[in-house]
């Protein structure tokens, strides 16, 4: 499961969790903790699941049959218990039977059948519970119907999210990771429409009125979380693994560079086979999907992504499948004992992304752990047994479990690492695992000491600081702090000689540590093998912060022409930290930027050295004929498109600085071509995230980019397209706001795509009058956004932004609330409509 967070080091990313840390609890489904069995109730162990079933679209209700069968029950079982939050359980049977009594308790969750009279209890025989039940929409079963407002696909779609207990929304069940069961869906479809599932594709027949019905079904066991289908339109995009079929379905019409970024699957595949040994399942599949309540979601075989996500090479796109691809094995083909497991499966999953990015990000350096891409907050446990189910979906089990996975990785070696990995998902193959499981296979290759104080990190909540101060002669005395036993491998250091030799240095825990060159011309690197969080990371006063960009950072620049020579040998995350942080390019001269460039080992490196080089290019102290053979050099390099891998990070920082290229000249072509909307796509989304790094006069942007934002065929252009528009807000002049405010109020009521209404709701929120009645046309647009149910997931900052649109104004806050009493808010939205003071 996904997230999308901001990683200082690297743009943006798409890493493990749900949606983004600020609501996480709303992302995933929340339930009530598993009962105990009582005197009658047997705890249940489901062998199998046969759901047939038939969305109705125009009751909006799944109407279904869940056949389930569980293991041999004790003699003098009276009840069985199962896992049920569905709209209505129609009737209980027993296959080959009668019916049986049942129980529905809401608030519990659950669904007692009452099997006193099941003949045969204690003799060894499974039963088969028939249940008629009809599910309504919700988080984890979610339809999206035609004619959604700003929706260019018109194409409609119905399909799950169960992780971590949803599944007992679209069908009884036992809901619980540890019991893994058989699992088959049979949905009847009109004709134009296919279904994916988990499993294989069995039988696809026709049923009459241009319906048939398909059918899979799994030949391997899968805990209900990972039980999955989805149904719309869809195109196909495949390619072939060796016996392997890959592919990527979407609803009809989604454009993206299907060819490319099938490419990119594969060697991720065949990278976590070299690790991990071979893929386990019959296919694999990326199925897109809109309003995904998550980035997204690896259900066995088939990852589900939020539509768009992944159709283009870009490196946030390609981390998200390569998470959801390393799922595959550590958490599909194995999974969790309890939820208290979760950094198993999430930690791996975050470790393994940056290594399915390595080819973009570590071409020519030397192999290095990519710790510089995780992060850890104080106070989150990579194991907390005390939250409940949706608390527990923190950074702990995702980035912090892959930085401590990251320092077992270098204290066993890489060889014993991944034998170990390996053995496990040999050993439990299709089965469950736990955290003793995991550190009781390492302790072997860690040894008593060091496992030990695995099991400790496990459940450790404080992080490592470091207090730096100024040394008096040059650099700077670090104190490594470590009182909760979060580092297993020592922060080191190198220092870079002229001749390229590296001297290393070991920083104690707990003794002040003086950093300085010992040699003309030696530079620093920080933790060169790349196995810890960034050092920024640990740095929690104003003094040490201070020290580490006055005396530190400074001992990362190469200071003599020979040292400069040597930076391009360093590594990418070391170029990356020097690149960063200093916005400068050691050695980097005019004529030969060209080479330097290529010379760094990651794209994204690449990437953010042509933005620099605009910044040094614009410096007025440089003298004439190196500003003006800098101006050359750029306006030969801006006009080339970088690597797709990296245009998301140029959306980002972008070419502001670059002064001295114009852009507005350079793609007239593309200015002409975004003023017709693009409603055919005629400038594909690679090229629309190239043009987006290029700063417009406001006007020519308006009619660019506000075009595009209305009228586009890609939904993610006009997604783009409106964040784009927002960047501009900050720069224009005065006279202007109120033509930009009534674009984006338009918008509110224009569109029910999310994504968009986030960019307009914050644009309106930047823009908006000094009082509520000036404001009104905003919160008439607020209103219209909050009666909507497509657009949940925008409720909590429409909510919030009408607190601010009103203007400490009680009586028109007041009849805004008023008019939402019949709106179906999404539950933190109602929250802060009933109590303003929740907002920021």
């Amino acid at each position: 499961m996904s997230f999308t967070k901001w990683s200082s080091r690297a743009g943006l990313r798409w890493t493990s969790c749900i949606l983004v840390l600020s609501s996480l609890a709303a992302g995933c489904s929340t339930a009530p903790e598993p009962p105990g069995t009582g005197p009658g109730n047997a705890e249940v162990d489901v062998q199998r699941y046969e759901l047939k079933g038939d969305y109705d679209w125009s009751r909006g209700r799944l109407a279904a049959t869940i056949d389930i069968t569980l293991s041999p029950l004790p003699k003098g079982t009276k009840t069985v218990t199962l896992d049920s939050a569905v709209a209505e359980v129609k009737a209980v049977r027993l296959a080959g039977g009668g019916a049986l009594p049942f129980s529905e308790n809401a608030s519990a969750e659950q669904l007692e059948v009452d099997v006193s009279t099941v003949p045969g209890l204690g003799t060894g025989a499974d039963i088969t519970l028939e249940i008629d039940y009809e599910a309504a929409p919700s988080d984890s079963l979610v339809a999206v119907i035609e004619d959604r407002k700003g929706d260019p696909l018109n194409v409609r779609a119905v399909f799950t999210m169960s992780e971590p207990v949803g599944a007992r929304r679209w069908m009884p069940c036992h809901d619980t990771p540890s019991d893994r069961a058989l699992f088959s869906v049979s949905m009847r479809m009109d004709g134009a429409e296919k279904m994916i599932a988990n499993g294989d594709l069995v039988s696809d027949a026709p049923e009459g009125d241009g319906t048939h019905r398909m059918k899979y079904e799994t030949t391997y066991t899968l805990p209900t979380y990972l039980m999955a289908f989805a149904i719309s339109d869809f195109e196909v995009e495949s390619t072939m693994k060796g016996d392997l079929p890959v592919s990527i379905w979407h609803r009809r019409g989604l454009q993206g560079h299907y060819e490319a970024v099938l490419g990119e699957m594969v060697g991720m595949l065949d990278h976590f086979e070299a690790l991990l040994g071979p893929y386990p399942f019959e296919k694999y599949a990326v199925v897109h999907l809109p309003n995904l309540p998550a980035t997204g979601i690896e259900n066995a075989g088939i990852s589900f992504h939020y539509e768009g996500a992944g159709t283009e090479p870009l490196a946030a796109e390609l981390s998200l499948t390569a998470h959801e691809i390393a799922h595959q094995w550590v958490g599909d083909l194995v999974t969790l004992e309890s939820w208290d497991d979760l950094w198993i499966k999430e930690g791996m999953a975050t470790l393994l992304e940056p290594e399915g990015l390595r080819a973009h990000t570590d071409k020519d350096g030397p192999f290095t752990l990519n710790g510089n891409e995780f992060f850890a907050m104080e106070g989150e446990a990579i194991r907390d047994t005390s939250l409940t189910i949706a608390e527990k979906y923190n950074t702990g089990p995702y980035t912090r479990a892959a930085w401590l996975l990251t320092q077992m990785r270098s204290l066993v070696g890489e060889e014993a690492f991944w034998k170990t990995w390996r053995n496990i998902l040999d050993e439990h193959r299709f089965g469950v695992i736990g955290t003793d499981d995991v550190l009781g296979a390492f302790a072997e290759a860690l040894g008593p000491e060091a496992a030990a104080r695995v099991a400790h990190a496990v459940d450790a909540k404080g992080l490592p600081t470091l207090t730096i101060a100024p040394l008096p002669s040059g650099g700077a005395t670090v104190t490594v702090h470590d009182p909760d036993g979060a580092l297993l491998v020592p922060l080191d250091i190198g220092w870079v000689a002229e001749d390229g030799s590296i001297r290393t240095e070991t920083l104690p825990v707990g003794e002040p540590f003086d950093m300085a060159p010992q040699t003309s011309g030696e530079f620093l690197v920080l933790d060169p093998k790349d196995h810890h969080l960034t050092w920024d990371s640990f740095l929690v006063d104003e003094e040490s912060m201070n020290a580490y960009y006055t005396n530190v950072l400074p001992l990362l620049m190469p200071t003599s022409s020979a040292a400069e020579a040597r930076f391009l040998e360093i590594g990418s995350a070391a170029q990356d930290e020097v690149l960063f942080t200093s916005s400068t390019l050691p050695g980097a001269t005019p004529e030969g930027f060209g080479a330097f460039v290529a010379g760094l080992d990651s794209e994204w490196t690449q990437a953010n050295a042509l933005s620099i080089a605009c910044s040094v290019a614009s410096d007025p102290g440089l003298d004439p004929a190196t500003a003006a053979a800098w101006t050359t050099a750029l306006n030969q390099a801006l006009p080339v498109p970088p690597p797709p891998f990296v245009l998301d990070l140029i959306q980002v920082y972008g070419y502001g600085a670059c002064s001295m290229f114009d852009p507005v000249t350079a793609f007239a072509d593309d200015w002409t071509s975004l003023q017709t909307g693009l409603s055919s796509g005629e400038v594909d989304y690679l090229r629309l995230s190239f043009l987006s790094a290029f700063d417009l006069p406001a006007p020519l942007a308006m009619s660019t980019w506000g075009s595009v934002a209305k009228q586009a065929g890609m939904a993610r252009a006009r997604w783009l397209a409106t964040m784009e528009l927002r960047s501009y807000l900050s720069g224009l002049d005065p006279a202007d706001i109120p033509a930009w405010r009534a674009f984006f109020v338009e918008m509110l009521s224009t569109t029910e795509d999310t994504d968009v209404l986030q960019q307009a709701i914050r644009a309106v929120v930047t823009t908006m009058a000094a009082t509520a009645a000036e404001n009104a046309d905003a919160l008439a647009g607020l209103d219209v956004v909050l009666h909507s149910p497509w657009t949940r997931v925008a409720h909590l900052r429409a909510v919030c932004a009408a607190v601010k649109l009103t203007a400490d104004d009680a009586m028109a806050w007041a009849a805004f609330a008023e008019g939402l009493q019949d709106a179906p808010l999404d539950p933190d939205a109602a929250a802060r409509l009933a109590d303003p003071s929740l907002c920021p």
